[in-house]
């Protein structure tokens, strides 16, 4: 088998792989949004237990959920499946030991040994767990805290379930786990409503966070919704959410709210970039070191406070976002509204809140690391095309404009053959970069189509604004300079194909059409714009910028690429 096949079967392998991820994360995606739906423990077991049974194949299942209400907390069963009936009645100790920290682990492991004996026989015979017929536990765990666990038998074929199905079952346990949580606190207010209306209050916020972060996969939108409704929870002015950044080691912040609205905006939007903090640096440093909740009531009177943390700071509660035992983030929320202090009853509502966030944002970093290019930043080409096809239905539906755009960067073989492939690494990163900076955030989609090849989706904009977002997009990375390793620097440009949306048009169709407007510009000398109407080279006039080279003939056309050094075949 020659070079080019084996590299064929490894792409394929390659695709094949993500593709069984992107769908396991969907399904976690909507396995979550179901699980939050529900607000009673049993049917969110049976519901538990039904999507177990629907992805492995197993017949004998059965969960348990810790009881506090007993003094020392118990586990009971909550719900079974092809058990007996005695097995619904079955108490297991939740006091620390061997057992119990292994749940708290978090980690699916075999209750039974090779040769088919308990692995904690006293355990099992002092308590009927041999009822259960389990083989597999999977621990409900959130942050230092035991939900309860689930009890797997064998499949129906009589075998362990395979660790690919393990691994699904472990991700949809932690779901699962908040969602339990959240149903276990909702029950328990629901006995004491008349006397604790405060709790039942938080209670249903913590509710609405969670089926709010089951309907969404954006991580920006996600951590926006958080500090909203943190800050709501306790009824304070403002806020801000901020994550750990693993490549500088230093707290970020991503999101604020309660800040006039155009720096609130242009933080939000990444125009301006906020102080970053150390560990152990200010209140929300601390935070993240110790991993534990602080307040601080009078601002003035805390040494720890850092004045730039917030510039008009009376109070603050600054929360840990814990995962995995390990705090990547932190949110702060400032000044409780009337002046009133920060109290026991706040920190409850955002330990529990934070708690739910946290599985939800790794969740999404998962998302959206599956979903975009590792080099680039911008989307994978199948989630692009994708979410060109919902744009085009979106099209189709309310009669909207869209416009798409093909681009790739000029003679870029010459680059990576001239300065080596790290030279034209930066090149496609740069040009990225432009194409991120151009885009409308959370509105337009811009993905890598292909090696130095891009596809740029303009939802509501017809040709005229396409070929107006293009040209200003050429005259951007046009002006990148890439340093080279003697001291100069690169410049490079790129050509531009774009189209409209008409009748009958499909996302592939779209993407054709933008490609041969690419090639028209690639045929016409390169660093140029041409835009295809839905039926042929568009020859309607263009009102633009008059900074901008514009003409009637349907192109953009503007100087000739300047020789560039070492590049032999430059325009």
């Amino acid at each position: 088998m020659g070079t080019g096949d084996s590299r064929l079967e490894e792409l394929a392998r390659s695709n094949s792989d993500l593709d069984r991820k992107v769908f396991d994360l969907q399904a976690l995606l909507k396995a979550g949004e179901a699980l939050y739906d529900v607000l009673k423990i049993a049917p969110l077991c049976d519901l538990l237990m039904a999507m177990c049974r629907e992805r492995a194949r197993v017949n004998k299942l059965a969960v348990l959920v810790q009881d506090d209400e007993v003094d020392p907390p118990v586990l009971r069963v909550r719900a079974t499946h092809g058990l007996p009936e005695e097995a619904s009645e079955i108490i297991a100790p939740a006091t620390d030991g061997i057992l119990r920290r292994l749940l708290l682990a978090g980690e699916p492991f075999s209750i039974i040994d090779p040769a088919g004996r308990p692995r904690f026989p006293y355990i099992f015979d002092e308590h009927g767990l041999e009822t259960l017929e389990g083989q597999l536990w999977i621990p409900l765990v959130m942050p230092d805290r035991l939900v309860g666990f689930l009890s797997v038998g064998l499949d129906i074929d009589g075998r362990p379930i395979s660790a690919d199905d393990q691994a699904f079952l472990s991700a949809l346990c932690s779901q699962a786990a908040v969602a339990i949580n959240t149903a276990n606190l909702y029950e328990g207010i629901e006995v004491a409503r008349r006397r604790q209306a405060r709790s039942f209050h938080q209670l249903e916020i913590l509710f609405d966070v969670s089926k709010k972060l089951g309907e969404v996969s954006n991580l920006q939108e996600m951590l926006s919704i958080i500090l909203g409704k943190a800050i709501g929870a306790v009824e304070a002015e403002k806020g801000s959410l901020m994550l750990v950044d693993e490549g500088s080691d230093e707290l970020v912040i991503r999101v604020v709210e309660g800040l006039p609205p155009k720096v609130q905006k242009k933080i939000n939007e990444g125009e301006i970039k906020p102080r970053r903090f150390k560990r152990g640096e200010g209140v929300a440093g601390s935070v993240w070191e110790n991993g534990v909740i602080q307040r601080v009531n009078n601002i003035e009177a805390d040494g720890d406070f850092t004045a730039r943390e917030d510039t008009y700071a009376r109070s603050l509660l600054c929360v840990p976002l814990i995962a995995d035992d390990e705090v990547i983030g932190v949110i702060n929320i400032t000044n409780r509204k009337n002046n009133q202090p920060f109290v026991d009853a706040d920190e409850s509502i955002l330990r529990a809140l934070a708690d739910q966030a946290a599985g939800a944002i790794t969740k999404a970093r998962l998302y959206q690391d599956a979903i975009t290019d590792g080099l680039t930043g911008l989307c994978i080409r199948r989630f692009a095309m994708h979410r060109l096809r919902e744009e085009v239905k979106r099209a189709q539906r309310y009669d909207k404009a869209l416009s798409v755009i093909m681009c790739d960067i000029d003679h870029f073989k010459v680059v990576n053959d001239t300065y080596g492939h790290p030279i034209g690494d930066a090149v496609i990163v740069g040009c990225a970069q432009s194409i991120l900076k151009s885009c409308r955030q959370g509105i337009d989609v811009a993905g890598r189509y292909g090696g130095e090849e891009f596809l740029i989706v303009l939802p509501e904009t017809d040709l005229e604004g396409g070929r107006i977002a293009a040209e200003r997009l050429r005259q951007l990375f046009a002006g990148i300079e890439t340093p080279l390793d003697d001291g100069g620097v690169l410049k490079k440009t790129m050509s531009f194909g774009v189209t409209v949306f008409g009748p009958g048009d499909t996302a592939e169709s779209l993407v054709k059409r933008a490609d041969e407007a690419l090639y028209a510009s690639k045929e016409g000398g390169r660093n140029c714009v041409h835009a295809f109407a839905a039926d042929q080279l568009s020859d309607l006039p263009l009102v633009v910028d008059e900074d901008l080279a514009v003409d009637t003939t349907g192109e953009f056309q503007a100087d000739p690429e300047p020789p560039v050094k070492g590049e032999a075949d430059a325009a």
